[in-house]
């Protein structure tokens, strides 16, 4: 994925629809980053409880007004969909389901890909049209599936997100038009091992409750002029306090 491209399932990753007249106002106070963005944006938030720390950390995808898609960790889709839907107010107009076996997920990352989803599809993938954190459905071979701008290992690259029963269609369509290419299939410890020197963090492994944000390095992921939300009060002086510690990747320029 370096140098070509790659191919890799996360079909296990949590998948949930957030949707009704209130959505937004309920991940808004769910969320430290900002959701009030353009249909078709995704954007990487924490979730943080009342002292600063992580709960969880998600892309939220917009779909439309009142319709968004989360996606969270393999590990903890069932702790995080019970998370939020504890935070949903009984009077708010929002629900959440659970749509995680209902969507395959396949993701085509490296300097290439962008030439291997080409080849099978009329959409223009360019930057220009298609900047990063950005999603849309796009025709690709035997399936439409919402493409998002997004990368956990740190390459040009998209996920891709479609109904399950078009997962072996859509994946011999990818292997057949890569193989010029030299399409390669990726495990997961590569994928681990390439977020790890992009410097992506992982809950759990890296990140814990105890953790927040600034610590972690991503208080790019925290927006406190955007009204309140849980932990904001905890995250305004965990900005300006000195740290103890910091969260970093380097690299050895001697192994030995």
């Amino acid at each position: 994925m370096r140098d070509g491209v790659g191919l890799y399932d996360l079909t296990s990753m949590g998948k949930y629809l957030v949707q009704g007249r209130d959505a937004e106002a309920v991940l808004q106070h769910l969320c430290t980053n900002d959701l009030a963005v353009a249909d078709g944006s995704v954007v990487y938030t924490p979730l943080c409880n009342a002292r600063g720390g992580f709960e969880s950390d998600i892309t939220v995808t917009r779909l439309g007004r009142e319709r968004f898609l989360l996606v969270t960790a393999a590990g903890t889709a069932v702790r995080d969909f019970d998370y939020i839907q504890r935070h949903i107010p009984a009077e708010a107009i929002c629900t959440i389901t659970d749509v995680t076996h209902a969507l395959a997920m396949l993701a085509v990352m490296g300097p290439q890909s962008r030439d291997l989803l080409q080849s099978l599809s009329d959409e223009d993938l360019s930057n220009a049209t298609f900047p990063y954190g950005t999603a849309r459905e796009i025709d690709l071979g035997y399936a439409r599936p919402l493409a998002l701008r997004m990368s956990y290992v740190g390459e040009l690259g998209w996920e891709l997100y479609f109904p399950t029963n078009f997962a072996l269609p859509l994946f011999d369509a990818l292997m057949e038009a890569g193989r010029p290419l030299g399409l390669k299939l990726v495990g997961m410890q590569a994928v681990n091992s390439l977020r790890l020197e992009t410097g992506y963090r992982h809950w759990e492994s890296d990140i814990t409750p105890d953790d927040n944000p600034y610590v972690a390095g991503l208080g790019f992921g925290v927006k406190l002029d955007k009204g309140d939300f849980i932990g904001r009060e905890a995250l305004m002086a965990l900005k300006e306090a000195p740290r103890a510690r910091r969260l970093t990747t380097f690299t050895l320029d001697d192994p030995e």
